[in-house]
């Protein structure tokens, strides 16, 4: 049988307490929480054994007084800690229809709760002096001993293992209308604090916990006393409490080649309207939401190109942030089949090294967004056939030095600045009369089109300048972004296209099926 590990080993001043307790309504849970019952599983065994152990004299009132919420829990280790309210979040869970392999629980309380268990502090350190000796901070939470009791069980029902810290996150919100009452008079207590916050232009929480636990730190316990009830009256109302589920964001990291000269990156879209037909993001995005069906998504990229301009060579790192996803397990085999549908389904855009990542590793594409560098390849014009001479000059220049002006094209949203940039190398070969191939390694950030035409002169030195006739740009293609990740995958063998489309459409069945079973 459990034994209980209380604050004092005498069994004769814990009855006293726990009858104190129980007289003002307290449930079989705090009365373990004020003793200082600090063992998990002590918080399992049956309220009656609580009871029978602890309160042996019931007088005739204690029925009626376990019937209403508890005043110092507000009924969450009651109401909201019973098999019917645990069945209510497995219902939830299953209606969500997440896929999960472990879980954990967030309880997020009303702000009163803390006034309340600092009143019941009180009364009992005013009633029994030094024989009261638990210091409050030693106090078990209402969170923690509702997941001692309740998370096993939550775990049982939904055939999972219960975390301290998961990705998966079965929420309960609760909800006190009183509370906000309750704490009115830190208002007067703690003017500077509470009125100032309640005064601000926009609409924050009067009371928080933070600063609620911050003034209850600063006042004393006479001071404490002196401005409301100890113990705390019995609830008139109970809590509500909803239950949400949201799993932490998963990564998708991979590269893309883009091969039209008519596709922007991302939607484009003005006052409402689109201005092109589908994107690099959408033409990604859509196999990879259908597939982890998220609520919602970012796309980001080391860097983008414009919408005339081909993504070549290894193409360029991106990733896919997907919020609260529903399906969250996939082998990489999974994901080399799902990046073979993505491939399928377009031939302007082919992605490759398709890849689940942690959130710590989507801060290589930030890191290196100046110090990395970039290779293209543009068709350009000159008004006179170049020379050998001029091939030479080109082929010699290291490290050049620009002075770029915000490009005109660019100009309505993004700053006006000069910034500098470098070109590391430079090289040309001839098509024809007055045309040839340039080939560039530049810095990060160089506007490539501005430095061969000069944009009216706002990009110094140009191509120009540099060879002392006017020059333009045909096409440009980027041949290669110069970050090494995501991590290079060795690909699979490729099965033939309708093998690879049948093998992740049966993925999907698969999970839709389940996700049936489980609601």
């Amino acid at each position: 049988m459990e034994t209980f590990e209380f604050f004092t080993s005498s069994l004769e001043e814990c009855k006293q307490i726990a009858a104190a307790l129980v007289e003002v309504g307290c449930c079989a849970k705090c009365l373990l929480r004020f003793l200082g019952e600090s063992k998990s599983s002590s918080y399992k065994v049956s309220y009656q054994r609580v009871f029978d152990e602890l309160v042996p004299d019931k007088n005739s009132t204690f029925g009626l007084m376990q019937d209403c919420p508890c005043p110092s829990c507000l009924g969450i280790l009651q109401k909201y800690a019973d098999d019917a309210f645990l069945i209510k979040i497995l219902q939830k869970v299953q209606e969500d229809a997440y896929e999960f392999s472990d879980y954990q629980c967030s309880l997020i309380l009303p702000v009163c709760i803390g006034i309340r268990q600092r009143a019941l502090y009180v009364f009992l350190k005013n009633k029994f002096g030094d024989l009261y000796s638990i210091q409050e901070d030693n106090l078990p939470t209402v969170k923690d001993v509702w997941k001692w009791s309740c998370g096993f069980k939550v775990g049982e029902l939904l055939s999972a293992q219960f975390q301290s810290k998961s990705a998966f996150d079965i929420r309960m919100t609760f909800t006190y209308p009183e509370s906000d009452k309750e704490c009115l008079f830190l208002l007067d207590t703690f003017p500077d604090v509470f009125k100032k916050r309640k005064q601000r232009k926009y609409a924050f929480e009067t009371f928080t916990r933070a600063n609620v636990a911050k003034a209850l730190d600063d006042m004393s316990d006479s001071k404490f006393e002196d401005c409301t009830s100890c113990p705390p009256s019995v609830p008139v109302v109970e809590c509500s409490c909803e239950i949400s589920c949201t799993h932490e964001p998963v990564f998708v990291a991979g590269r893309y080649q883009k091969y039209s000269r008519v596709l922007s990156q991302t939607p484009w879209i003005v006052e409402g309207k689109r201005v092109m037909e589908g994107s690099v993001e959408e033409l990604i995005c859509e196999q990879i939401l259908s597939t982890f069906k998220p609520s919602d998504h970012r796309f980001s990229s080391s860097g983008r190109e414009d919408v005339d301009v081909r993504m070549l060579g290894d193409g360029r790192p991106f990733i896919v942030e997907l919020i609260d996803p529903h399906c969250v397990i996939f082998s990489k085999q999974d994901m080399s089949l799902l990046q073979q549908k993505i491939n399928m389904s377009s031939k302007d855009v082919q992605v490759r090294d398709l890849q689940i990542v942690s959130r710590e590793d989507t801060s290589i594409l930030k890191d290196g967004e100046i110090s990395k560098t970039k290779c293209y390849s543009a068709e350009c014009w000159c008004e006179r056939p170049l020379t050998e001479t001029d091939l030479i000059k080109l082929a010699g220049i290291k490290d050049l030095a620009l002075q770029q002006k915000t490009p005109l094209r660019v100009l309505h949203r993004r700053t006006a600045a000069t910034r500098e940039r470098l070109i590391h190398t430079l090289s040309a070969e001839v098509l024809s009369s007055n045309l040839f191939q340039l080939h560039l390694n530049t810095q990060a950030g160089t506007y490539i089109k501005e430095f061969v035409h000069s944009d009216f002169g706002r990009t110094t030195p140009s191509l120009g300048e540099l060879l002392g006739a006017e020059c333009d740009i045909i096409n440009l293609d980027v041949e290669s972004v110069d970050v090494d990740w995501p991590p290079r995958i060795d690909e699979i063998e490729k099965s033939d296209g309708k093998a690879a489309i049948d093998a992740i459409n049966h993925k999907l069945a698969e999970n839709n099926e389940q996700l049936k079973d489980k609601t």
